[in-house]
Parts: C-alpha cells; structure tokens; sequence
C-alpha cells in the first residue's frame, strides 16, 4: 500500500527536472543524464541512477511497455489501409473511426503511467498527448479533459488551465467552427482567473474542473498570504528596493501572482477576499471531494475500470481524487491551510456535539465531527490566512480572538436565556409569593432596599447588573 501511495505523493513544490537521489539539477550546474528506458527520469550520475535501479525498475518496465503498446496501435491505425490518413484528414472526428479507438485507449494508458511516474519530464509529456488527443477526438470520448486542469496546475501552467476550463465548460459543438481544425479547448485565451465562477457553479457536472479551480484559487491565495508575510518582515528592515522585489518574487509561486507582487496593501487585501468567496463558494458545493482529501488512502488505492460514473457518486469522487491528488499534494501549503481550517472549525463545532457524547460511540462521534468540521471549515479559513501573517503572540492569534468571542456570544446567549427563564418563575410565583420570599429574605432584612410589592424589581435588577458587568447595557 505505502510504495503504490508514492506514486501519489512526492516532492513538495514545483516540479522541476532533478535527480530523485539528491536533488540536484540543472540549477546546480550538473548535466542531468536521461533513463534511455523511460524517457521521464534523469539522474545527475551514473552512480545514483544505478542506486536508484531497484526502486525505479517496476515503473521504467511500466513506461516501456505503455510506449511500446501505442506504438504498435499507431502501427495498425497508419497501415489499416494504403494511403489511409486518418492522423491528418480526421482530426476532430478521430473516434468516430473505429479502428482508431485502440490507438486512443493506448495513448490514455500512456499518460496515466507518464502521471503516476512524478517526474517534469514525464508530466509535461503527458499533457502534450492529451492535448493532442483533444486535437484529434474533440467530443472527447476517453475522457481524457478530466486530466488536463491539473496537469496544467502541477506545471504552474495557471493561466493556461484556466483558459482550458472556461474553454471546455463554454464549448458548443452546435456553433463552434469545425473548418478551423483547432481544438475547442484552446478557443479562449488570457481570460480573467479572479472573475466569479458562475460558468462552473450552474450546474454540478464539472467536478473535475471545479476542483481544480478551487485549487487554483488557493494556490493564488498561498501567494498572497505569503506576500502579507514576507511585507510585514521586510518593513521591519533596510534592505535595498532591488532586493526586497527578489524576495517577494521568490515566495509566489504562480506566474498569476506576479501581478500581485505590484498591488498595493490595500489592493492586496481586495484580491485575498476575491479568492476567499471564490474558495468558499466553490469548496461548500462540493465538499463531499474535500472529504476526501483528509483521508484519501482508500480511494487512491482502489481500482476503478472506466471513468463514467453518475455525477456526484462516490466512484466519480474517487476517480477525481485519483487525477487530482499529485497537485494538491505538490501545492505547497494548500493542505496545511485546510487541516488548519478543519481544525478550527472542528473546535468550534464541539460544544454543539457535547450533549450527544453518551448517546453516540466514540467512532461514530468523530465520523461526525469531522463531517461538521469540513462542512463549516470555509467559513474559518479567513481566520487561518490571518493566522499566518500574523506576528504577534500565537495565543492572539485571529483564530483564537474568534474562538474566545465565538464562545463568549454562546456564553452570554445562554446567560439571556437563563434571565429569561427567571423571569418566566418570577411571574409565575409573583401571585403566591412576594418579592422577598422569592428570595428567601424577610421584609426586615431587605428594609432599604429597593423593592415593590410583586418582587419584580429586585430580579431585573439582578438581571441588569449580570448583562451589564458582561458587557451588555
């Protein structure tokens, strides 16, 4: 189990060419040797690559096999016939020609090995064959686009994958110009990331890209919180100008957030509460994925043998999952925001769930916090992105001034209630009692006290004198 979880979970940060020993790459000034056998790993010298043999063997003998068995479908589809050309005259139709639907399964088999490897060089690859095959087969019959956003993502490609969705989501074969032998997925260009993204939350049957664009706009709101913090550390000293533009270069990751370095506090901040609703719009519909992604062993693990499933099943679930992992887990800091977030909420959440506790086993008890936990967490996440970009004492933290005056509102709520409920005995026993008997007092010992004959009085002001050392007039 833990060597097949691997393939999902490898560095974190951007992908770049490097040896899987070491690290090193071309940055460091080495040539990188390429595995003949793959095409996907590179090494900084033979020694490493023959140290890395035994874990590299099974997933090399994957990729050769994979290349091979296109290679042979390819074969069969351009020798079918003679002068069959169905690479270049049915571009766009490609399926519909039956012959060629080996040749597609084999090139989607390709790319999910190119994935599973987690290397530059075999991911950039894999999008070339799936933008490729979206060249040739435009209605997409293998499914192949549910891939593509976060192939985009994992190579910082942002503007791109954002392009590619709105693109795939606003395509209509019935208007679209076939004669322009272009993929329609590529039809926008340069479109706005931080729009509102109405063309994904009309309907629920773009999970895929729906995700993925929740993970975009986190990926930008990591950026701008790291550029809160990176600010408020470099005011404090007297580096040059060119400097201080170096080390907030080097805290952004995507080339989106470029844009951001340039933006004033005040502008900073308008584009974190852009993101935010985005975030919480997008993550509160389709909050059963981000379940998934707090405890995705089981899911990445299972064996799914097509990707048609109802929308919104547990299998489409899991098979979003399975394409989408690798980005969320290489997005440095995109999963620790979200179990920061889950935990606040989760903390928030218990006070409500604690007259159930002897009713409900243990398990079930955390099944269902958890659930409550994720379900609430978005609206914690401003809290949290406060959190890391404040500098004060961590006990001061936002999350935690929200957490004391959350519990304080339920404090001084069940305090009215209580005044409440006082009232209510006051005029029930009012007719049988007088005020200081209400009390437990004689007349004697309340003599010079205010008090009238009902006993009203003396619970109101009680009641006053509680709300008002609380804060409330």
């Amino acid at each position: 189990m833990e060597s097949f979880l691997s393939e999902y979970r490898g560095p974190v940060g951007p992908l770049r060419r490097r040896c899987p020993l070491c690290s090193f790459g071309p940055a460091s000034g080495r040539q990188l040797l390429r595995c003949s056998g793959c095409q996907a790993f590179r090494y900084c010298s033979r020694e490493h690559q023959t140290a890395h043999w035994p874990q590299h063997k099974s997933a090399c003998s994957k990729t050769k096999e994979a290349r091979a068995k296109l290679a042979q479908e390819e074969h069969d589809v351009r020798n079918h016939a003679p002068n069959y050309k169905a690479f270049e005259v049915s571009v766009g139709f490609f399926w519909d020609i039956l012959i060629t639907r080996n040749y597609m399964f084999a090139r989607f088999g390709l790319i999910r090995t190119l994935l599973n490897l987690g290397t530059f060089d075999g991911v950039s690859e894999a999008l070339d064959h799936a933008l490729d095959m979206l060249r040739l087969g435009w209605r997409d019959d293998v499914g192949v686009q549910k891939l593509v956003p976060t192939i985009m993502l994992r190579l910082d490609l942002d503007q791109r994958c954002y392009d590619f969705m709105k693109s795939g989501v606003t395509y209509n074969p019935l208007t679209f110009d076939m004669s322009e032998r272009t993929s329609p997925y590529l039809s926008i260009q340069g479109a706005d990331p931080l729009e509102y993204p109405d063309f994904l939350l009309r309907d629920f049957k773009h999970l895929n890209f729906s995700t993925a664009l929740l993970l975009l706009n986190l990926k930008l709101l990591i950026d701008v919180r790291n550029l809160k913090v990176t600010r408020k550390v470099l005011a404090q000293s007297r580096l040059p100008f060119e400097l201080r533009d170096q080390i907030e270069r080097d805290v952004i990751r995507s080339p989106l957030s470029v844009k951001f370095q340039k933006e004033p506090h005040e502008r900073l901040l308008q584009t974190e509460d852009t993101l935010l609703d985005h975030i919480y719009k997008l993550g509160s519909a389709f909050d059963s994925f981000v379940w998934l992604l707090f405890d995705p062993d089981e899911e990445l693990a299972a064996t799914y043998t097509t990707d048609r499933y109802p929308p919104g099943s547990e299998q489409e679930m899991a098979l979003s999952l399975q394409y989408s992992y690798p980005a969320w887990w290489e997005t440095e800091g995109v999963l620790d925001l979200l179990n920061n977030a889950r935990t606040c909420a989760a903390r928030d959440a218990e006070p409500d769930f604690e007259d159930l506790r002897h009713q409900i086993l243990g398990t079930h008890m955390e099944l269902l916090l958890m659930d409550a936990s994720v379900n609430r967490m978005w609206e914690y996440l401003k809290f949290v992105v406060e959190d890391a970009s404040y500098l004060g004492p961590w006990s001061e933290r936002p999350s935690e001034r929200e957490f004391r005056r959350s519990d304080r509102e339920e404090w001084l709520e069940d305090v009215k209630r209580r005044c409440g409920e006082m009232d209510e005995e006051s005029s029930d026993e009012m007719y049988g009692q007088s005020g200081d008997e209400l009390y437990g007092q004689s007349s004697d010992e309340t003599d010079g006290e205010s008090s009238d004959e009902s006993g009203w009085t003396d619970v109101d002001s009680d009641k006053g004198l509680l709300l008002t050392g609380l804060g409330y007039s």
